[in-house]
């Protein structure tokens, strides 16, 4: 899975991927693995797209191999020619004899090309609406000097992977202009993240992860981080495809749930407010020629989807191991810096959330409730999805346990009846 991912992350840089399509791209190809690994291996876990049953005189390996690039060359479809190739080179250092190497070939392409068509009409390819932006105080506008339409208005629609809506876990309103909360959070944007303000190590974090157009992308970033953490341990092939499966569908649905909030609030940036606040309107006077560290992106502040796709992989992550695992994070390949190093999940996440602060991009209420809203994703899908099909005789157990619950309560009611 560590080539396939490597092969994942390579390509979402070389077509400058943006963050959600990237995240829908890593779902779709750990879910493609999971199901092809679980179809090879006994089908002991709910099958997420896959209907078959389990598959013998296959290797799991190549399944996974199979349904990973093949599903990688139909979302890129560019570099495909190179991808097949990298696909056969691995299936081919497996060893396998011709007829397991073929029926094995057979599984996960079929399983990925069932999957990429289930998903065709899912919203991802018509999200990228006309858009009328709004005018005066707290309204987003175009951050590039183009006037250019936002980035992907409609993502909030696409159907989730998990999660039954887009708006399941929809934050409530952003504090008011001239609120106390309002004025502080602009406050610590206006001090701490322009290009001439904040610490050297404030400035370095708002780098790190600033996972920029033409990088892995902050869902990537958690994708290279979850390999990480599975070359750490000991976990079978199986395993290892649960977990990504988890976090590929965790990060997607979090830019579902994150556009689904950008779009609903339509907020400005802090480059907008305080280059355009005064005391009338905001409760705090403008900075005219203020300037973020980071260049804006262009589209709503509300709320932040570094926090979003951040608090979910986190909390996908804890869900399988515990938050309290300590690992080091390289930055993208781009980005000149040392590795980050945290003792927790979580602590990667906030450090992610707060580094939009830093780089000047967000406000303080954007991060923190999307970093609550994504750990509760993640949480969700690691409960509602991949999960272990239980034992023939842990099913009969829980079925003479609802049995005798019944009688138990039928005696109950018998009893109050007769007193």
């Amino acid at each position: 899975m560590t080539d396939v991912n490597a092969a994942l992350i390579a390509s979402i840089r070389a077509s400058a991927t943006p963050p959600p399509v990237a995240s829908r791209a890593i779902a779709m190809v750990q879910i493609a693995m999971f199901d092809a690994v679980n179809a090879a291996s006994g089908s002991r876990y709910r099958a997420y797209g896959y209907g078959g049953g389990s598959v013998s005189g296959v290797s799991p390996s190549a399944a996974a191999y199979a349904a990973g690039y093949d599903m990688l060359a139909k979302l890129f479809p560019a570099r495909a020619g190179v991808l097949i190739g990298q696909r056969d080179l691995q299936i081919g250092a497996l060893g396998l004899g011709a007829t397991t190497a073929s029926a094995s070939l057979g599984l996960g392409g079929s399983i990925a090309s069932s999957f990429y068509a289930a998903r065709a009409a899912d919203g991802a390819s018509t999200a990228q609406l006309p858009y009328v932006f709004g005018s005066g105080p707290g309204a987003f506008v175009s951050t590039v000097s183009s006037g250019a339409n936002p980035l992907l208005p409609g993502w909030g629609e696409v159907s989730p992977f998990v999660l039954a809506s887009g708006s399941q876990f929809r934050l409530a309103a952003p504090p008011a202009l001239g609120s106390a909360a309002f004025v502080a959070a602009y406050e610590q944007v206006r001090t701490t993240g322009c290009a001439t303000c904040g610490t050297v190590e404030q400035q370095e974090i708002a780098r790190f992860w600033a996972d920029g157009g033409g990088t892995l992308t902050p869902p990537g970033h958690w994708v290279q981080i979850a390999s990480g953490i599975l070359a750490s341990r000991s976990l079978s092939l199986m395993e290892e495809a649960r977990v990504m499966a988890v976090v590929g569908a965790s990060v997607a649905d979090a830019a579902i749930s994150a556009w689904d909030n950008k779009y609903s609030y339509t907020l400005w940036r802090p480059v907008t407010a305080i280059n355009g606040c005064t005391l009338q309107s905001c409760g705090v006077e403008g900075e005219p020629g203020w300037k973020p560290l980071l260049t804006t992106p262009n589209f709503p502040s509300y709320a932040s989807g570094h926090s979003t796709f951040s608090g979910a992989a986190a909390g996908a992550l804890a869900s399988f191991f515990g938050d309290d695992v300590s690992f080091c994070v390289q930055p993208d390949a781009a980005v000149a810096l040392q590795e980050r190093c945290f003792g927790s999940f979580s602590a990667a996440a906030a450090e992610a959330g707060i580094s939009r602060i830093y780089g000047g991009i967000h406000y303080g209420f954007d991060n923190l409730p999307a970093l609550a809203a994504g750990d509760a994703i993640g949480r969700y899908t690691y409960a509602r999805a991949f999960a272990p099909v239980p034992e023939p005789g842990t099913w009969a157990l829980l079925l003479s346990g609802a049995a005798m619950l019944g009688m138990a309560l039928r005696r109950r009611r018998d009893r109050r009846a007769l007193a």
